[in-house]
């Protein structure tokens, strides 16, 4: 059976199990059972279905055999079995492996839960370099309160009593907050066998969950997740929509020499365009381009990450920040489920595919990182 063949088979058996989708929406609507003729419609669609895949599986057989003595049988990990498993599922045909199902979802496998999670790792780094806790319920993260602050070393006679000093530890609470993301999926692309589905699915959710974690995590939202939004180190500049490299100077310079190491700057893309035309008197630029680094620039010896997500250089904005987040940011994940829809949209000839997280994301170190606010 050649490529043309198994995929008007694939057409013809999803049409086959849309009619069937239909004719049950169609009795449960109406709160009846069927009638005869589509009773006798139900199951004859039903047996062309396990026709279709008897034959199917008994050409993908025959192909194995024929394949056999010319490559060496590789041992099937678990990972490989889910991500196989996720797209029978989308193609509804999911076999024995370790997936829920009910009427019309499925659960998807950790393992595939878990490379969609780090996807949004790898397209978001600010939040990949936080401290993460991956637990459930309230996390309460301890630090030191300055401003309360006594104990000091002092010198000391003996036989006489130490002074005792005065500590006052706060707490950084991290709760969690339900977010979720849902794509659609064309079935006339899902039919398309040429598809790599598990890596479209899982590109389309990461990109949206990325964005979201970014702008949670750069700007913040009142009463959710704050990220970056609280920020108490920072330093002003003298315009509201421009930057001088003296300002910047002083950004980095706000920072002590413990977070230094690890910090990286994050910009909007148009404020990096203004930053790399600023010169010395020499008219050399500060911003230098560097392959070695991973976002390919370098200012004041340190990379820059932009992101659409960060607000612009203007009027009051928090327009770059320099810090090292690793130290600076507390973020809680829990990967929680992702569920393909297999009826909610079949009117439109499309399935869903919904993740859901719990996330938090606060600022546990405030010496750790800095802000540069417009005027």
């Amino acid at each position: 059976m050649n490529d043309a063949q198994r995929k008007a088979l694939t057409e013809k058996r999803a049409d086959l199990i849309e009619e069937m989708t239909s004719l049950t929406d169609k009795v449960a609507e109406e709160t009846r059972a069927f009638t005869e003729e589509e009773q006798n419609t139900f199951e004859a669609n039903r047996k062309e279905v396990k026709s279709i895949d008897a034959t199917l599986k008994a050409d993908e057989e025959t192909r194995a055999l024929y394949d056999a003595p010319k490559t060496a049988a590789k041992e099937e990990t678990q990972e490989d079995k889910d991500v196989r498993a996720f797209a029978d599922i989308i193609r509804q045909r999911a076999g024995d492996q370790n997936i829920t199902k009910s009427d019309n979802t499925a659960v998807i496998p950790e393992t595939i839960a878990k490379k969609i999670i780090d996807k949004v790792y790898d397209i978001s780094p600010v939040f990949g370099q936080a401290e993460k806790f991956n637990v459930k319920g309230n996390v309460a993260i301890p630090y030191v309160d300055a401003a309360n602050d006594n104990l000091a070393a002092a010198y000391a006679t003996e036989f006489v009593d130490l002074e005792a000093k005065s500590t006052k530890l706060l707490t950084t609470q991290l709760t969690g907050y339900l977010v979720g993301a849902l794509a659609k999926v064309s079935r006339s692309l899902i039919n398309a066998t040429d598809i790599d589905l598990v890596n479209f699915v899982i590109n389309k959710i990461a990109a949206a969950e990325a964005r979201f974690i970014d702008q949670e995590v750069l700007v913040g939202t009142s009463g959710a997740i704050t990220g970056l939004s609280d920020i108490t180190q920072t330093v002003d500049a003298a315009a509201a929509a421009a930057i001088t490299m003296d300002e910047i100077i002083s950004l980095k310079d706000a920072l002590k020499t413990p977070f230094q190491n690890g910090a990286i700057w994050v910009m909007h893309p148009e404020t990096l365009d203004m930053v790399r035309h600023l010169k010395d008197g020499e008219n050399r630029y500060f911003v230098l381009d560097d392959v070695t680094t991973d976002f390919g620039v370098r200012l004041l010896g340190k990379p820059i990450y932009t992101s659409d997500q960060m607000p612009k250089a203007a009027t009051g904005n928090n327009s770059i920040y320099y810090g090292d987040f690793r130290q600076a940011l507390a973020g809680k994940v829990v990967e929680d489920s992702v569920q393909v829809l297999n009826e909610k949209y079949a009117i439109q000839h499309a399935l869903g595919v919904v993740a859901w997280m719990e996330l938090d994301c606060k600022i546990q170190n405030q010496q750790a990182v800095a802000a540069l606010t417009q005027a």
